[in-house]
């Protein structure tokens, strides 16, 4: 994973969470950048969600209408969430 805050990517079919850690090693989680990646994306748009039991956990569900360039659009969104929180 390009990003250190990235802990684990995984999921099934479009159906997919990506794990924000505040380092790898650690794993602690870290629901303050999710939130913050949630929100940047939001405003651009897109709607993601956070989930699991420290909502640390950025959850993906696309329609199936679905093309390579939304999955580009949300990849490049999702980075530049994860490089604005980076930079406060």
């Amino acid at each position: 994973f390009d990003h250190e805050a990235i802990g684990d990517v995984r999921g099934s079919g479009l159906f997919i969470g990506i794990e924000l850690v505040t380092d790898r090693s650690s794993r602690r989680p870290d629901p303050e950048l999710a939130r913050a990646v949630v929100e940047h994306a939001k405003a651009n748009g897109i709607l993601l969600s956070t989930d699991g039991p420290s909502h640390n956990v950025i959850k993906i569900k696309p329609p199936l209408v679905f093309a390579v360039d939304d999955a580009e659009r949300l990849v490049a969104s999702i980075a530049a969430g994860l490089r604005n929180a980076a930079d406060r």
